[in-house]
């Protein structure tokens, strides 16, 4: 590499022409991913996520980040999840109407996302409007105040319409992975696999400043370590600062991953055995994916013989389609499924549900059986009416499978507290039987982030964490500074490093 890292610092707004970073947001919080690469002669914007939470944090999805798109050069998207890609929605009513560069399959998956994204805008509105928005409420205990909205009053934020998304789709650029490309004068950028998501990248931008290159690496969000129905990851690219995202940096150190076909085999004997149907919310990139290959795997055992699954979510069946279109990307054993011309994510009892109607017909069903349903955080999408018929009843049985939002209804009732909700205006006791299945996180844990960073040998001047709250950030600082001799810098909203 041409330079080191000399010099970082920290500061509210930059002055010099030297490169820098600017976060706008996933700095100090989970989600809102959006941080700008400045040069003396260019501007690239890293993710253009939304906020997600409680409305509160929705409606600031409406006051663009301080900055002129319409100077922009580029825009690069690490993957298609909402937290990183939901507001490239808005660049055309910013003024941009340049290339978005990411991966191929993220190109692929993209305006499917940001049109249905612009499709639930619209509709939310309407639905705000006229009384008859998703409703999903605890009502016993009482919530905590400080997590509730005070603001319902508004309504939810449009902030672009199906137009928007179909010209934002128009300006994609799919690249291959581990290929340099000059995307600006003065910064090429080279994709590497994340393995977290079908077509998930972190990315890697040498920037050219004077006589000087600067490698600066993005980590996006990384996927655990080894094979999971995507391929196995590398490690992080040599670099003199990496940004890396720190949602695991909390978790306690010594934890092991519980064995999640194990646990899905006492799911699937619980079901047998009760005839109960289990209703897992499930998020339609990623999450869905990991189930039901996990699923294909113990069909193939002969373990789902006569217990039907239902896939309740479009968006997870094409994006399943479109993990077999890219058949190097997986695992080794799903590569060899497909090369035999079988697809790891079909199995005999499965059955994917297309409409509404569909969906509805299968609710409160009898007997045995699964149901993977959106969405993952219960707060709107099929999942609530299968809630509905569900919670109120002793043969009820929930299995959720991710992240639930603090404050949520899912929250309450994955942790066993809630008593009482209310869903779509029917109030109902919590009689179902609640579990919770582990070990299906998309995310590499801190340990295993520890290592990406420091799997090519080389300590980086700098370390950036995002993508994470304070008490995320702080245990991932400590275990980096334990592991290498570094720099680490937690910047807040708005803030800049310098990168010389």
């Amino acid at each position: 590499m041409a330079a080191r890292y000399a010099r970082s610092s920290l500061c509210c707004k930059s002055v010099s022409k030297s490169p820098s970073l600017t976060f706008f947001g996933a700095a100090g919080e989970v989600t809102g991913s959006c941080t700008l690469v400045e040069t003396e002669h260019a501007r690239v914007l890293i993710d253009f996520g939304l906020f997600q939470g409680a409305m509160s944090q929705e409606q600031r999805n409406r006051v663009p980040p301080a900055l002129d798109f319409r100077r922009l050069n580029a825009v690069v998207c690490t993957h298609a999840h909402i937290d990183h890609c939901g507001r490239l929605g808005m660049l055309p009513r910013l003024g941009f109407e340049g290339p978005i560069f990411c991966t191929e399959p993220t190109a692929t998956l993209l305006p499917m996302v940001l049109r249905s994204s612009a499709n639930l805008q619209k509709m939310r509105v309407e639905e705000f409007r006229e009384g008859t928005g998703p409703d999903a409420v605890v009502l016993d205990p009482p919530p905590d105040s400080s997590l509730q909205d005070d603001d319902r009053h508004e309504d939810p934020p449009v902030l672009y319409a199906r137009g928007d998304a179909e010209r934002v789709s128009r300006n994609l650029v799919g690249v291959p992975y581990r290929v340099w490309r000059e995307i600006v004068p003065g910064i090429r950028m080279r994709l590497h696999d994340a393995s977290h998501i079908i077509g998930s990248a972190s990315v890697e931008l040498e920037i050219t400043h004077g006589a000087s290159r600067t490698r600066v690496v993005f980590s996006g969000d990384i996927g655990p370590s080894g094979e999971t129905y995507l391929a196995a990851r590398g490690h992080a690219p040599e670099a003199d600062v990496v940004v890396m995202e720190s949602t695991t940096g909390s978790r306690p150190i010594g934890t092991h991953a519980p064995d999640t076909d194990a646990s899905l085999r006492e799911v699937i004997e619980h079901c047998r055995h009760g005839r109960r149907t289990a209703i897992m919310p499930t998020f339609s990139v990623g999450r869905a994916q990991v189930l039901v290959h996990h699923l294909a795997q113990l069909s193939r055992e002969g373990l789902l013989d006569d217990i039907p699954v239902y896939l309740d979510s479009p968006m997870a069946i094409r994006a399943a389609e479109l993990c077999v279109q890219h058949p190097t990307l997986l695992s080794g054993t799903a590569r060899a499924m497909i090369g035999r011309g079988h697809s790891p994510f079909e199995f005999d009892s499965l059955h994917c549900l297309w409409s509404r109607k569909h969906s509805l017909k299968i609710a409160g069903r009898d007997g045995a059986g699964i149901v993977l349903a959106g969405s993952g955080f219960c707060d709107a999408g099929p999942v609530l009416h299968h809630l509905e018929t569900a919670l109120g009843h002793d043969r009820g049985f929930v299995v959720f499978t991710g992240y639930v939002l603090p404050g949520s209804m899912a929250e309450s009732l994955a942790n066993g507290v809630a008593k009482r909700v209310r869903i779509n205006g029917t109030e109902l006791d919590v009689r179902a039987r609640i579990s919770r299945l582990q070990g299906l996180s998309g995310h590499a844990d801190a340990d295993q982030m520890c290592d990406w960073v420091a799997g090519s040998g080389h300590v980086p001047g700098l370390v950036v964490l995002n993508h994470g709250d304070d008490a995320a950030r702080i245990g991932m600082e400590s275990r980096i500074l334990a592991a290498m001799t570094t720099k680490v810098v937690r910047p807040a909203c708005q803030d800049t490093v310098a990168l010389a």
